[in-house]
C-alpha cells in the first residue's frame, strides 16, 4: 500500500511539473515570436494544399516568417512538456480515479500521448522543409495528416483524465455521504 502511494505521489510531482513546465514554454513561445498568434500556427499545420501553404507563407511577409520560424523550434520544446503533462496525467488521473480498470488504461492512454508527440515532431519537421526548402506537395499533406492525427489523440487523452476526474469526484462525493 505504501509503495502504490509513493508511485502515485510520485506521478503527481512528475504531472504538475510537466504542466509548469508546459505553460513556461508557452509563455517562452509569446515571447520570442513577438506574440505570434497559435492560431496562425495551427492554420498553416492544416494548409493540406500547396496553395494555401503558399499563400499563407506570403500573407505573412520576412518578418512574419522568421517569427514563424523561431515558433515552430520553440514548439520543439513545448512537445516534450505537453507530451510529459499528458503521459504523466494519464497515468495519474487513472489511479486517481480510484477505479483500476482506469488505472490500467492510464497506462495505455500514456503512450497515446507519446504517440502524439511523435506525429507533432514529423509535422514540424515537414513544415520546416516546406518553408526552407521547397513547397511540396506530399509534404504539406503529411503535415497535415500528422497535424490530425495529433489533435485527435490529444482530444481522446485529454477526455480519458476528464473522464477519471469524473469518477474521482463520484467517489469524493460519496464517501461524504
Amino acid at each position: 500500500m505504501q509503495i502504490v502511494r509513493s508511485s502515485v505521489q510520485s506521478l503527481k510531482r512528475k504531472f504538475w511539473m510537466a504542466v509548469a513546465l508546459t505553460a513556461l514554454s508557452l509563455l517562452l513561445m509569446r515571447f520570442l515570436t513577438n506574440g505570434l498568434a497559435g492560431s496562425v500556427i495551427v492554420e498553416f499545420e492544416m494548409a493540406k494544399t500547396t496553395e494555401k501553404a503558399k499563400a499563407l507563407m506570403e500573407s505573412w511577409g520576412s518578418d512574419g516568417l522568421s517569427r514563424f520560424i523561431r515558433g515552430i523550434y520553440v514548439d520543439f520544446i513545448f512537445i516534450g512538456c505537453y507530451v510529459a503533462a499528458l503521459f504523466f496525467g494519464c497515468r495519474y488521473m487513472g489511479h486517481l480515479s480510484g477505479h483500476s480498470i482506469f488505472k490500467n488504461a492510464g497506462y495505455i492512454f500514456s503512450y497515446l500521448a507519446l504517440i502524439a508527440g511523435i506525429c507533432d515532431i514529423l509535422e514540424n519537421i515537414c513544415m520546416l522543409f516546406t518553408i526552407n526548402k521547397q513547397v511540396v506537395a506530399w509534404v504539406v499533406h503529411f503535415a497535415y495528416d500528422m497535424a490530425f492525427v495529433k489533435f485527435s489523440l490529444i482530444f481522446i487523452v485529454l477526455l480519458f483524465m476528464i473522464i477519471c476526474l469524473f469518477f474521482w469526484g463520484i467517489d469524493k462525493l460519496g464517501k461524504k455521504r
